[in-house]
């Protein structure tokens, strides 16, 4: 009797002070957060995590650990702990880790990685706001795939998807994105690949400095200073070829512009945050 008194006491005390190793995890790691020191945070959450008994706390604090790398971009070890996030507490942390994962994955710009764990918070997700959020990730995603009927058609499942939504990407599907192969030919003549992009302020710049260049090779040549012929032949070189790349460069941005604009749109202001007052436990909540 007083032995099995005294292995509840002793469990009772290690509860205890694992509590307040937990609490004290937390805080040095939020105070880590709050100074940009994300992978510092991971690291103490990854510690915790390896000293909690419980497999389902456990988890918890493996998927915050795997948040804190996300936030230092460091994805793939993020992913690496929602892996042990999941194998000690697969159901507690589906949601959430989904939800992680496809921003991961959005980040690293692998995009039908981001659909399929997207689509797999939709499912899996408890609230339509949830569902929805998620739904609008998995259309960012198929648009960036150039799949625009996919990205109609996950959007018009749902009832609360605007028309607004709808139309942007029309919008998008009625415009055109700029030839590279085009901007770089028209680029021979300085300052009309960038205007064939609309950038104006370069195509103005573009063509005053080549004029200038120009010029001062003329006039050196006429001049027979070779030397200095030479000096601004080499820079107006660079500036000329300058010229050819930067139009094809000013019309991939155009066509990058266009869809970030149509894919922000999409997915809104509106970002997934974790309520970090209620850690281990996980709760996402909305920012605006």
């Amino acid at each position: 009797m007083k032995i099995s008194v005294r292995l509840t006491f002793l469990a009772a005390a290690l509860l205890c002070v694992l509590a307040h190793a937990g609490d004290a995890a937390k805080r040095i790691a939020l105070d880590f957060d709050a100074d940009g020191e994300h992978e510092a945070s991971a690291v103490t959450f990854r510690r915790q995590a390896l000293l909690e008994e419980d497999a389902q706390r456990a988890g918890q604090w493996y998927w915050f650990a795997a948040y804190a790398y996300a936030r230092d971009n460091n994805w793939k070890l993020s992913n690496k702990m929602l892996d042990r996030a999941e194998d000690a507490a697969a159901m507690s942390v589906a949601v959430p880790s989904a939800w992680l994962r496809a921003e991961n994955a959005m980040r690293e710009r692998d995009w039908n990685a981001a659909v399929f764990h997207f689509d797999s918070m939709r499912f899996g997700a408890p609230a339509d706001d949830l569902r929805f959020f998620a739904a609008r990730g998995a259309a960012a995603a198929h648009l960036r795939n150039r799949d625009l009927d996919r990205a109609r058609d996950v959007l018009g499942e749902y009832a609360g998807a605007s028309e607004t939504l709808l139309a942007s990407i029309d919008r998008y599907a009625e415009g055109r994105d700029k030839k590279p192969w085009l901007g770089g030919v028209l680029g021979l003549v300085p300052g009309c690949g960038y205007l064939y992009s609309g950038e104006y302020w370069n195509a103005t710049r573009s063509l005053l400095l080549n004029s200038l260049f120009i010029w001062g090779m003329y006039e050196t040549g006429r001049r027979d200073q070779w030397a200095a012929f030479s000096v601004i032949g080499f820079f107006e070189a660079t500036w000329y070829s300058g010229s050819v790349y930067g139009g094809i460069d000013a019309a991939q941005r155009h066509n990058r512009d266009r869809l970030d604009a149509v894919a922000h749109a999409i997915r809104g202001d509106d970002a997934l945050r974790p309520d970090t007052s209620r850690i281990p436990l996980i709760a996402l909540g909305f920012a605006f």
